[in-house]
């Protein structure tokens, strides 16, 4: 079949097309030749709505045309295998992330084979092209609707084709019934739902489907003209008692911790119970004449969703943003409720926070003298990283022991905060206060703990530099000290390049952090090392018992602190090795750099050069802070699958906020704070 050019006339001829069809003929090419002539040559162009409100306007004036569609498309569906496609398409398969990877590169490779008897074959060859989701897309619900309105496919007098259309929908809700009812006893979920397994409680997931068998028998019933029957009432109210276990279980694992099985179950259960209650809606309505409107609608929106995810089953990208989502799912959470403690809600909290910044400053300052006495040994590369690593690491751990603040590491764990917030928020003016409330006590907590450690770590610096300046040789020396200012001009060193790559290393600190927090609960951590026999037999039971206790708390605390000082110690030997001019600024200790850089040149820096590495200070705390804050609040964001145009409703009430209140920005105002709500 040669390419049909899309434009006005084409539209006209494909319609002749359809009216053309003989009975009995396949109407499968006149169909293509339709949805050829609907795509636009590009799929942002705006070209697609006007030639799909064209079609809708022929429809509603010539009755043949309508006719002669809706007979189209029903012998289309009728001469085909269609139960894969109401569901399956746009669904979670069961085989895993990496079995259905591999599906998706072989049918890129090697295109899949056509099957003329299988719907999803024939849907594949009436929209070919990858761009046909992205123009299908532009249409709206309510012109979607508009269609199948004016072909009413209930009314046609193709009875044979019509029944064949209701019976592959009947056995599609059997097959989704039976999946989810599968899923619902799956260990996995009642492990994190154990009244799921208590005698004497019917799993609603085991009743839904009973109850479904039973609908489904009414349909056929009703449809061939027996007596009418209940099926809309009760399957409905058990749908939404799965969907609320499904809830429960989200709340639920974030005590028991969850797993990538665990959230793979409950995006494919989510999944499954929305298109049966979008097929059900169908179904039932397909037994009121009385409502053709609304079934037109059901219609419409139960064969769109399977339409979008057919049209994507073979995106790589779209299956990697899948296990993306799955895996932000998964830790995310525990990075929220991490990132409340974070955020000072009220003054009490503030002045707090400055307290335990300012205590990792000083522990800060101490680690960077052990980081450059450290250079003095004149190691190997790698053994200088180890060593470098160690420093790094355990100085982190000891912060985090000692109860105090990092200030990049808060970003990591704020932003997740903020995403979920923002995902709970309903659109009321109430809700978008709250969230600038929240963006207003995370940026004062941020500012807090930032000058905490910069204006603790700065001075602390200096003294000690001063108090060592007398020994020989001292322990930064002019040549040092010169190098420790250069790594901090901006205009003589790539220190843009080096801070964001220590902002991603704060990025992956908070996700490194989220994991371990989760595992440490999905494997009941405490209670495995409380049931350690050597450890209860060395320290006792009741030690045993505290130290299982602390370590699960603490579990992403010391994990993320240690691996954050992993990379920040190996990165240069990283890039030596690779050859590339890899390195870390982290503010907190570049600050203290400039401190023993100011002590040993006795405060007579060459001119200009203060300026500069001040400046340069600064420049890494912002691009820590904001690439580490946009890499994590991108992938809370992903998890909740909410994009930023939720933020629209939020900025200008932020923007009336710093006009009419600056201050509450950077300090708490007196009083209840209403931030600490939104965690």
């Amino acid at each position: 079949m040669l390419p049909v050019k899309p434009g006005p006339e084409a539209l006209d001829a494909a319609l002749q097309g359809v009216r053309a069809l003989h009975p009995g003929a396949d109407p499968l090419p006149a169909l293509a030749a339709l949805t050829a002539a609907l795509r636009p040559r590009n799929s942002r162009e705006a070209a697609a709505r006007i030639r799909w409100l064209e079609l809708l306007r022929q429809l509603e004036q010539e009755p043949a045309t309508q006719l002669a569609l809706r007979e189209a498309l029903l012998g289309f569906f009728a001469a085909r295998r269609q139960v894969a496609f109401f569901s399956d398409s746009g669904l979670l398969p069961n085989s895993g992330f990496f079995s259905e990877a591999a599906r998706i590169l072989a049918h890129k490779l090697l295109p899949e084979p056509r099957d003329r008897d299988d719907l999803r074959s024939g849907i594949r060859e009436l929209f070919p092209t990858a761009r046909d989701a992205a123009w299908i897309g532009t249409i709206s619900d309510e012109e979607r609707h508009a269609f199948w309105r004016l072909l009413r496919l209930s009314g046609s007098e193709n009875a044979n084709a019509l029944q064949q259309f209701i019976a592959q929908l009947l056995d599609a809700a059997l097959v989704l019934s039976h999946r989810i009812c599968g899923m619902g006893l799956e260990p996995e979920l009642a492990r994190v739902c154990p009244r799921l397994l208590e005698p004497g409680v019917e799993s609603p997931f085991i009743a839904l489907n009973a109850e479904l068998l039973g609908v489904v028998e009414g349909i056929r019933r009703t449809l061939l003209g027996d007596e009418e029957h209940d099926h809309g009432g009760h399957v409905f109210v058990l749908l939404e008692q799965c969907a609320e276990v499904v809830q429960r279980a989200r709340q639920a694992s974030a005590t028991f911790g969850t797993s990538m099985r665990l959230s793979f179950i409950l995006v494919r259960l989510t999944q499954h119970l929305e298109r049966l209650r979008l097929l059900l809606e169908v179904l039932t309505l397909q037994t009121r004449p009385d409502a053709p409107a609304a079934l037109s609608a059901s219609l419409g929106d139960f064969l769109h969703a399977a339409l979008a995810g057919e049209l994507r089953r073979n995106s790589l990208r779209r299956h990697a943003a899948q296990l993306l989502g799955l895996v932000a799912l998964r830790i995310t959470g525990n990075a929220a409720r991490t990132g409340e403690h974070y955020i000072a809600a009220d003054r009490a909290d503030w002045i707090a926070m400055w307290r335990r910044a300012g205590g990792a400053g000083l522990l800060i300052a101490l680690l960077a003298l052990l980081k450059i006495l450290a250079s003095t040994l004149h190691l190997p590369p790698v053994t200088q990283a180890w060593l470098n690593a160690g420093i790094y690491a355990g100085g982190f751990a000891l912060i985090h022991m000692l109860h105090f603040v990092i200030a990049t590491k808060q970003p990591s764990m704020t932003a997740a905060t903020l995403a979920a917030a923002i995902s709970q928020a309903g659109g009321r003016l109430r809700d978008t206060e709250r969230i600038v409330d929240l963006l207003a006590a995370t940026l004062r907590s941020q500012l807090a703990a930032i000058a905490g450690n910069v204006l603790v770590a700065l001075p602390v610096a200096v003294l000690v530099g001063l108090a060592l300046a007398q020994q020989a040789p001292p322990p930064v020396s002019a040549a040092k000290a010169a190098r420790l200012l250069a790594e901090l001009d901006a205009l003589r060193s790539p220190l843009v390049a080096h801070a964001a790559i220590a902002g991603v290393w704060l990025f992956l600190t908070g996700l490194v952090s989220g994991y371990l927090d989760n595992r440490a609960a999905s494997m009941r951590l405490e209670e495995r090392i409380a049931q350690l026999r050597w450890l209860g037999a060395a320290l006792g039971e009741r030690r045993a018992a505290r130290i299982g206790r602390y370590l699960a708390e603490h579990a992403g605390g010391l994990g993320g602190n240690l691996f954050f000082g992993l990379m920040l110690g190996l990165t240069p030997a990283a890039g030596l090795l690779l050859g590339l001019p890899l390195d870390i600024r982290h503010v907190a200790f570049s600050s203290a750099n400039l401190g023993y850089a100011l002590a040993a040149m006795d405060f007579a820096p060459p001119e200009g050069a203060l300026a500069r590495a001040c400046a340069g200070v600064a420049l890494i705390g912002f691009i820590n802070l904001t690439v580490s804050f946009g890499l994590a609040l991108w992938v809370a964001m992903r998890s909740h699958g909410i994009g930023f145009a939720r933020l629209a409703p939020v900025l200008p009430r932020l923007a009336a906020r710093l006009r009419s209140d600056p201050r509450s920005f950077v300090v708490p105002p007196v009083g209840p704070a209403s931030a600490g709500q939104c965690g």
